[in-house]
């Protein structure tokens, strides 16, 4: 039987943006086998990102859906287990720091199959946090690590003396960067004044799982003097529905349901700044020139912190916290200056994640 000579595993938004360009680049060498673990199967966060990338159709679809931590990753390990075994391919790519990434690279690493892991080297100081559980123990497990930034190279160099390492960059800017032009006009909220408005996000579990810090920080956000569109992540909407808080924080605050990815892009390079706890929206932010106040009291991205481009917060603080953000960086970037944009490469990750796989299917 012939042997696939890599799969490409992924199951959450993130992922499937990136791994629109990372696919096609990989197909470009060798033979395929696309996984999607279904960990994110609402139509804007899974099905939209296919329609509006182009992105064919997944070879293998695990249908894991939404469950607690322990229950969703030995579901992902077990159903990808069965499909690592019929495929037999040399590789596997992993993608960043969810239970999806998780439970594919144990899969791979318990059939012996070589673990390759896009975005190595992340690091934050919460080590009970799940994305860092998940980042730490693919980390330790893989065999080739493509890290996105000096940084990240630096410290799994100091790490894992053992394993193949390579600086990439970061395949979310490939992506960007190939979606630029084809940005529609962003959803500016409708108490937008001469479309001034910022753009917010919000859905980790830091966050809702705790109802009265994301009720205060809610109503932070529509106490601030711009109209705020938040997208709300299902996860988010239900917090606050299992939490019995209502969706009225006044005027100034604008909720509408998660929007595609190309609306995103639009609206973060429209908004005069952003608010959000997701990594790829700090980024995305980093990359249009927009100031960021990251919901969170650290970020493994920081890069963008010390680019300015990016400001921590505590979310317990409430207005005065968000107020003190938005205030230094329009004191920062009042003159119009922007920032250095290279920290995470050039956008020719996903070419330098391919090449890097060429001595797994020798």
């Amino acid at each position: 039987m012939h042997r696939t000579q890599i799969a490409l595993c992924y199951g959450t938004r993130p992922q499937v943006i990136k791994a629109s360009v990372l696919r096609s680049r990989l197909e470009a060498r060798y033979s395929v086998v696309a996984v999607d673990t279904g960990q994110h199967y609402d139509y804007e966060l899974n099905a939209l990102l296919y329609d509006q990338l182009g992105v064919r159709a997944p070879d293998a679809v695990l249908d894991v859906g939404s469950a607690g931590h322990a229950e969703q990753t030995a579901a992902v390990l077990v159903r990808a287990e069965k499909v690592l075994q019929e495929h037999r391919p040399l590789a596997v790519v992993v993608i960043g720091d969810t239970n999806s990434t998780l439970g594919c690279a144990l899969a791979a690493a318990k059939l012996r199959i070589p673990v390759v892991h896009v975005e190595a080297g992340l690091r934050a100081c919460d080590a009970l946090m799940p994305e860092e559980i998940n980042r730490r123990v693919v980390d330790a497990i893989a065999h080739v690590l493509c890290t996105p930034s000096t940084r990240a190279t630096r410290r799994i160099a100091a790490e894992r003396q053992d394993a193949v390492i390579v600086q990439t960059g970061d395949v979310a800017y490939d992506a960007l960067l190939a979606q630029a032009d084809r940005l529609p006009a962003p959803p500016v909220p409708g108490g937008a004044r001469d479309s001034r408005f910022c753009y917010a996000t919000v859905h980790r579990a830091e966050l809702t799982d705790r109802p009265a810090v994301l009720r205060g920080l809610l109503e932070a956000l529509s106490a601030l003097d711009r109209p705020v569109l938040l997208a709300l992540h299902p996860r988010t909407r239900t917090a606050l529905e299992d939490a019995g808080i209502e969706q009225r924080f006044g005027p100034n605050l604008t909720i509408v349901p998660p929007v595609g990815y190309l609306e995103s892009l639009a609206l973060a390079r429209a908004a005069e700044m952003i608010f959000t706890d997701s990594g790829g929206l700090q980024r995305e932010a980093y990359w249009m020139g927009t100031p960021c106040v990251t919901l969170r009291r650290e970020t493994e991205w920081m890069e963008t912190v010390e680019a300015g481009a990016n400001i921590p917060i505590d979310p317990a603080g409430g207005t005065p916290e968000l107020t003190r953000a938005m205030a230094e960086h329009r004191r920062r970037w009042s003159a119009g200056e922007t920032w250095p944009r290279t920290a995470y490469g050039v956008g020719d990750a996903a070419q330098r994640i391919a090449a890097a796989l060429e001595p797994l299917v020798r």
